[in-house]
């Protein structure tokens, strides 16, 4: 018959192994993700445009592995591919035509031309295609009096708003995997044996980044060591997970208790959110509203637990604390916050102090206004740092409030 004890004890061991997993080694970051064009579909078609032949003396690597990508879907013959002079190849970024049905000019994002073709490219990241004016781009292409070859570029080809459209004009689309494959297929041949050292690079870059808009679910989240241990241990994953609930609604609880008793008043006075809120970073807050502070101010005021892993936590725990309180007036920049907000600053010390139950950092972090000033948020740290210690300052710090802001008889005046 297994026991509480038991189970707590099966837990720690598991979060021992757990400690004894290797970090992951931080993702490589890449220059055209991080500070690069990004998912912005302009800037991403430029760069393409580069390695394409669109300026004097860049490489025509991308032209070269599009036009490949075409030829394996049978959407550009064997016979104009072999004849192409690549060195004569060149690419136009927004090529315009006018169009008399709309009276403006219609542009194409890409067009790659050579000595008896042309191709047109309509480059889509996110956009739909729903509203492009293809007939246009066919009378732009048209125009060149060669041969015509026509798609339209895309992470992957499973969107209806960009394939429907594009289909129903008679424009193949063609994915970045498709063009990926072809330009791995041709870096040997064409980009390794190159002397522009600088542009294999940027080129290779390029490849990655569109490698990571065209399977952004497929990024690995976790190791193979990792994936092995969490499939092994799964029912202790899901014990903790369940531990981890019960842990927030504990601190609601006791949470809610503290400040019920503080203020004087019954916890069914008190509302709170169904769940705590994630910040992110392992962040995790409980939000606190007495009624009473709700009747005359705006129904926003509450103080906040907010909780994290720590390992400064004073006791024998690993999650540190945080209390504040947020104030909300129906005008911006009310003299009764400002009141309240110097009050709170020449009450609570820097360091702590016997006589209060929290402090402040004393680095310009203890108060700022929010929601156009029309809130004012208080925050400190529980004197003593730990479980305890926090919901002491969560109720001390309620009742603080509620006697300086909200009580008549004691409410700060001029």
């Amino acid at each position: 018959m297994h026991s509480e004890s038991t189970d707590l004890a099966a837990l720690e061991r598991f979060f021992e192994k757990l400690a004894l997993l290797p970090k992951p080694e931080p993702a490589t970051p890449n220059l055209f993700s991080v500070a690069g064009p990004g998912q912005h579909e302009n800037r991403l078609s430029d760069l393409m445009a580069f390695f394409m032949g669109g300026y004097p003396g860049a490489p025509r690597w991308m032209a070269k592995a599009v036009l490949h990508a075409l030829f394996r879907k049978e959407r550009f013959d064997h016979e104009s591919l072999q004849r192409i002079d690549w060195e004569a190849v060149t690419t136009e970024r927004e090529a315009g035509n006018w169009n008399v049905e709309s009276a403006s000019t219609k542009r194409l994002d890409l067009v790659v031309s050579g000595n008896d073709f042309v191709l047109g490219i309509e480059h889509k990241v996110w956009a739909s295609a729903e509203s492009n004016p293809f007939y246009a781009y066919d009378d732009l292409l048209n125009s060149y009096e060669v041969k015509v070859y026509k798609c339209v570029l895309c992470p992957n080809d499973v969107k209806k708003s960009v394939w429907a459209p594009a289909n129903n004009a008679g424009w193949p689309t063609l994915s970045y995997s498709e063009v990926l494959a072809s330009a791995y297929e041709l870096y040997g041949q064409d980009v390794a044996p190159s002397n522009q050292t600088k542009w294999q690079i940027f080129y290779q870059e390029l490849l990655q980044h569109l490698t990571s808009l065209a399977h952004p679910t497929e990024e690995k989240t976790m190791t193979k060591d990792e994936l092995d241990f969490s499939l092994k241990h799964f029912n202790d994953l899901y014990e903790a997970s369940q531990r981890l609930k019960q842990l927030d609604n504990e601190l609601m609880t006791e949470g809610k208790s503290h400040i019920a008793t503080a203020l004087q008043i019954d916890t069914t006075e008190i509302s709170t959110n169904k769940k705590p809120e994630d910040w992110g970073d392992q962040t995790r807050v409980w939000r606190f509203f007495p009624h009473t502070w709700g009747e005359n101010n705006g129904k926003g005021s509450q103080v906040c637990l907010i909780y994290y892993p720590s390992a400064e936590s004073e006791g024998d725990e690993s999650i540190g604390f945080e209390v504040r309180a947020y104030l909300e007036s129906q005008e911006s920049n009310d003299p009764w916050l400002e009141r309240i907000e110097q009050a709170f600053l020449k009450v609570t010390p820097i360091t702590k102090h016997p006589d209060l139950a929290w402090y402040r950092d004393g680095h310009g972090n203890d108060t700022w206004p929010e929601v156009a000033g029309r809130w004012q948020a208080l925050s400190a740290w529980p004197r003593d740092y730990t479980k305890t210690g926090a919901m002491k300052a969560l109720g001390d710090l309620a009742k603080w409030v509620d006697e300086h802001a909200f009580q008549p008889e004691t409410h700060i005046t001029d």
